[in-house]
């Protein structure tokens, strides 16, 4: 049987172990967070502008985004009732957070939309079955490891060219675009073909990046990776890694170093 694995899983181990056994191995309920939420319904929203055809009015796009977001504070509140605790983005009260992060995230979703409408170069890729290739799930195996995810949207251009995009609602661009290669991956092991090229569509710039050249990292470093944080849990063979991050860290409450 394969060991199963995921990007998420291994950037959470990357970035600190010991907060990666809290949350992902002792199941410790993690501290809610407005940008989690806005995150998940912006997701939400695109795929399903892209699975309804791109058309120009947002708001199905917009109503997707609001009950996605009224799900995710569900799961908050019922974790965390009391909201003083959730985490918040500066210096923010928590009930102006998450005022802030639902407006913005409506206009992300809106200025998504209306960028793509401008850019008729590129469309969504047709799968083989007719259906939009948006949040195509993905399972690709070596040496016993499985990673499985989503690919948020591989693109077609007129010219017959494939990218893939990843989104992000946050301000920072990856500094290694690890999600993309194991997009890239995930492309060829389901339709045969190779994507040299990827983007981060950032919603905060309402612009993707530029094209971001996926083959100069070899896979088999990524496969590495994902063989090495399968044993490291495997092992328990779990690091803190205190710094600047602790902040935002949802398992915070629960952490020997914090207490």
């Amino acid at each position: 049987m394969s060991r199963r694995t995921s990007v998420s899983r291994l950037t959470s181990i990357a970035r600190c172990g010991l907060a990666y056994e809290l949350e992902r191995v002792e199941k410790l309920p993690a501290l809610p967070a407005g940008w989690t939420a806005q995150g998940i319904a912006v997701h939400e929203a695109a795929d399903v502008w892209e699975k309804a055809g791109r058309p120009n009015d947002p708001r199905q796009a917009q109503d997707a985004f609001k009950s996605a977001w009224r799900e995710e504070i569900a799961k908050g509140d019922e974790r965390y009732p009391d909201r003083d605790r959730w985490l918040v983005g500066g210096r923010k009260k928590v009930k102006n957070d998450l005022i802030d992060r639902y407006e913005g995230g409506l206009q992300q979703v809106a200025n998504y939309i209306d960028y793509n409408l401008q850019d008729p170069t590129w469309q969504p890729y047709t799968m083989p079955d007719g259906s939009v290739a948006s949040e195509v799930g993905f399972e690709v195996e070596f040496a016993g490891v499985a990673v499985r995810g989503y690919i948020d949207l591989l693109m077609e251009s007129n010219e017959g060219t494939l990218k893939v995009r990843d989104i992000k609602t946050g301000s920072k661009v990856p500094a290694v675009p690890f999600q993309l290669i194991v997009y890239r991956m995930a492309v060829n092991d389901i339709f045969g073909v190779d994507v040299g090229w990827g983007e981060f569509f950032m919603t905060r710039d309402n612009k993707p990046t530029l094209p971001i050249d996926l083959t100069k990292l070899d896979v088999e470093w990524i496969k590495k990776w994902f063989l090495r944080q399968v044993q490291i849990e495997e092992q328990r063979l779990f690091l803190p890694n205190p710094g600047d991050a602790c902040r935002t860290c949802g398992v915070e409450p629960h952490c020997p170093l914090m207490r």
